[in-house]
């Protein structure tokens, strides 16, 4: 929004994780675009935070490892999501692990060689090196900015049979359900994956769903042959 309080628009825009021409649309106070093409839910790019806004936001988040109820949530998802599709001991890339990397210690505690990257926490950017036979994006899809350039990037590092595992609250269909839905309240969350964008974005790369829970968590493996990067 301007300092007046008026809406900002980019005018024209083009879905950030297919490409396609979006319909834009209003859940006051912001401005977002919808995908026809593939069903993604983006928030406006003049509305984007800036880096200094997001940091300082993720700095804000309330994740204790320390604290049972939040190890407990995650340690459900790696039994239900990671470890029934993932390769035993395998290389484990925590993508966006933010300033307290539980997964990774999660990960490592069941036997993967387990690293973060995290954009402001952990950025080395080593793990473009590659190999990696799962990759755990927790809680991280609906921070990305241009989310089809991520796992565009992504997915030529991920060695053959190679999981990838994702958390992210699918919205509701209904857009007065959305206007009121309070994970988009957030700044930092700035675009929403139905189940079906998530599944059309990872099969363009050359993966299937192999599992989801009908809530936030898709876990996707590798076609044989089909590999896109």
């Amino acid at each position: 929004m301007t300092g007046g309080g008026r809406l900002l628009y980019t005018g024209r825009m083009e879905c950030r994780l297919c490409g396609a021409v979006t319909a834009p649309f209003i859940a006051a106070p912001r401005p977002y675009a919808e995908c026809p093409s593939c069903g993604y839910l983006q928030l406006d790019e003049a509305c984007l935070p800036s880096p200094e806004r997001e940091r300082s936001r993720y700095l804000l988040h309330r994740n204790d490892p320390a604290d049972p109820g939040y190890r407990g949530w995650m340690q459900r998802f790696i039994d239900s999501a990671v470890l029934p599709w993932a390769r035993p001991g395998g290389r484990a890339l925590d993508y966006g692990s933010g300033p307290e990397p539980l997964m990774t210690r999660l990960l490592a505690d069941r036997g993967f060689a387990a690293r973060a990257w995290d954009p402001y926490f952990a950025p080395d950017q080593s793990w473009r090196e590659g190999g990696w036979d799962l990759v755990v994006m927790h809680e991280v899809a609906e921070h990305l900015a241009f989310p089809g350039r991520a796992f565009r990037e992504l997915a030529p590092l991920l060695a053959p049979g190679a999981a990838v595992c994702v958390r992210t609250r699918f919205p509701p269909a209904d857009r007065a359900a959305f206007a009121s839905w309070w994970y988009r309240e957030d700044i930092t969350h700035v675009g929403f994956f139905p189940k079906r964008s998530l599944e059309l974005a990872w099969s363009a790369l050359g993966f299937s769903a192999l599992w989801d829970d009908g809530i936030d968590s898709v876990t996707f493996g590798e076609r044989s042959g089909e590999r896109r990067g």
